[in-house]
């Protein structure tokens, strides 16, 4: 049986093995592609702080977005909100946007679209700015390919397809999901080597979590990934304290 994390910390002498150790027990999955959902709620999150200035979520507040929203959603939006600030404060978005999702904000039209656009080339503009290896393993270059690109045979057997298109096509692997829009990003997902689809929309990709799961595509919401990056800020923050009071 496996000692908890803290005290094998503790014992631990080599800073760089100490980090070594919290990536691979409290890491979660990253990168994470963004349904176009998402950038929805983060557009509602950067209005309210443009409105309102910094969130602060007190009983008054929660009970109101709570009544218009339901529980579910509320939670959402105040988890995504604090993943959003907590990841600005810390140095970068471990998020992906797509030409899928590019696509989706264009048809929303008017102001929303604007906004909506507006929200993916922020993150698109940070996703560019990564180096190649900040996610090894990820091809986050075939999110935005201008021309056609080899997908590893392999992987399109694997799906039981001969070619990319067919991936997201009606009768393709994802056919049990009705919208084409959404079979495009979780297509994006697969062939970019991405694990995680950031979703708040429990009709569509949360509905067939399960599905997409068998296929090596994780679907989670803000509220589940706070709970994983909880533990791990908490972690990677002592650790950083242990270093400054070693130096005192």
């Amino acid at each position: 049986m496996t000692r908890p994390l803290k005290p094998r910390l503790e014992q631990e002498v080599d800073a760089a093995r100490r980090i070594e150790m919290i990536e691979w027990e409290l890491g979660p999955p990253e990168p994470q592609l963004l349904d176009t959902c998402v950038l929805q709620n983060l557009d509602w999150v950067e209005r309210l702080i443009e409105s309102c200035g910094p969130i602060t979520w007190d009983d008054a507040a929660v009970a109101d977005l709570t009544e218009r929203y339901g529980a579910e959603l509320a939670n959402d939006l105040m988890d995504i909100g604090i993943l959003y600030k907590e990841f600005e404060n810390r140095g970068g978005y471990p998020w992906l946007v797509s030409r899928a999702a590019q696509g989706e904000a264009r048809l929303a039209g008017g102001f929303k679209g604007v906004r909506l656009l507006s929200a993916h080339d922020f993150f698109r503009g940070h996703q560019d700015d990564w180096s190649g290896d900040a996610y090894p393993g990820v091809a986050q270059g075939l999110l935005f390919a201008s021309r056609r690109f080899r997908v590893s045979p392999v992987l399109l057997r694997g799906l039981g397809v001969t070619s990319v298109g067919e991936i997201h096509s009606a009768t393709g692997p994802l056919s049990f999901l009705s919208d084409e829009g959404d079979r495009t990003i979780a297509a994006e997902a697969l062939v970019a080597n991405i694990p995680v689809v950031l979703t708040t929309d429990r009709a569509t990709f949360w509905k067939h979590r399960v599905k997409l799961d068998a296929f090596g595509l994780a679907v989670m919401r803000p509220t589940e990934l706070l709970n994983l990056y909880e533990p791990y800020w908490e972690a990677l923050d002592e650790e950083f304290m242990r270093r400054r009071d070693a130096q005192q």
